[in-house]
């Protein structure tokens, strides 16, 4: 099962703090069709790859042509799942924030948080992080190209280190992938790991100010097709009168 949200993009993953299309341990996936070549933002937890590939295939796609995998960050919920959509897909490449590249790599559970999470029963004991190769590590400004579609880089640290949101031109509409940068309804997520900060999450924050964001997909929890931008504004509002946006989760 998945969900058409655009022409171009799809829901095609998401767990206990979505829609429970794919493992409850799953990150909204999208999909984003650029015709000869497309694009996944974000890979899930690793644990159910194959019925996410086969979500795609229902709208009589072809998982082949997923030439790209754009990582907001290195969370296992949207990260985990890496080296299990290279070995599915051939020609896949995987694009993230030197950071998370790293810890890709290593399969370093402390750097992204697992074992933090593991402790606080989000994730199983028994989950682990599988290392995976990144083929371009990506900064802040950067472009990368997937058929017809550009998306534009964005650094946003905060949430945690190595921060991206993904900025896509949809036919003349601005849509942004958040990530876990900011949610619907104005919300944020702080979470008590070594690399969520504070500071730089107000900053990152503040970047989208008159951004015109028209549709706002983030990494949980519902999204916004129109309008995107009132949701940003509500929690900049927060900022500006010295308050700190609810939590998302």
């Amino acid at each position: 099962m998945s969900v058409k949200l655009s022409d171009r993009v799809y829901l095609v993953g998401s767990g206990r703090f979505g829609v429970s299309l794919s493992s409850e341990l799953d990150c909204h996936v999208y999909l984003v069709d650029g015709g000869e070549e497309m694009a996944l933002i974000d890979a899930g937890a690793g644990l159910a790859t194959g019925q996410i590939l086969d979500s795609v295939a229902a709208h009589g796609l072809s998982p082949q042509r997923i030439r790209h995998l754009l990582l907001t960050h290195g969370h296992a919920d949207h990260a985990g799942g890496t080296a299990s959509f290279r070995r599915s897909l051939e020609h896949l490449r995987v694009y993230a924030h030197p950071t998370v590249a790293g810890y890709l790599r290593e399969g370093d559970e402390q750097g992204i948080g697992l074992d933090v999470g593991k402790r606080a029963g989000v994730y199983p004991s028994g989950y682990a992080l599988e290392p995976a190769a990144v083929d371009t590590e990506v900064i802040d400004g950067a472009r990368i190209r997937a058929g017809s579609v550009t998306f534009q880089v964005l650094e946003t640290p905060g949430h945690c280190g190595g921060h991206h949101a993904f900025l896509m031109d949809d036919d003349g509409l601005r849509v942004l992938f958040s990530g876990d940068l900011i949610f619907h309804g104005g919300r944020i997520l702080l979470q008590n790991t070594h690399d969520c900060d504070l500071g730089a999450y107000v900053r990152s924050l503040r970047r989208l100010r008159g951004a015109r964001i028209d549709a706002l997909l983030p990494g949980h929890q519902a999204f916004a097709l129109h309008e995107g931008q009132r949701h940003i504004d509500a929690a900049l509002d927060i900022l500006d009168r010295g308050g700190i946006p609810l939590q998302a989760l």
